[in-house]
């Protein structure tokens, strides 16, 4: 297993994760990248807003970027067709 570390960059600017994660395949990172990211944006729309311009950017243990997943990426968005 490999440590990954999943920083997040969005509108209010870069937080860095520090813990990191210990991870067995690129396919379960990406999983935990987009879990990630749906509880962000779970918490943002009990406020009542979603700002989909941040990412997640995952480094492994030597700081190299190995996976960036935008947010729009983790979340299927579908617009109510207008009342006829």
């Amino acid at each position: 297993m490999t440590r990954y570390y999943m920083h997040l960059r969005n509108s209010t600017g870069y937080l860095p994760d520090t813990e990191g994660v210990l991870v067995s395949s690129h396919d379960e990172l990406r999983r935990l990248a987009v879990a990630n990211i749906r509880s962000l944006l779970a918490d943002e729309l009990r406020s009542g807003a979603i700002d989909l311009r941040g990412q997640i950017e995952v480094t492994d243990e030597q700081g190299d970027c190995v996976l960036t997943v935008p947010f729009p990426d983790a979340v299927l968005v579908t617009l109510a067709e207008p009342a006829s």
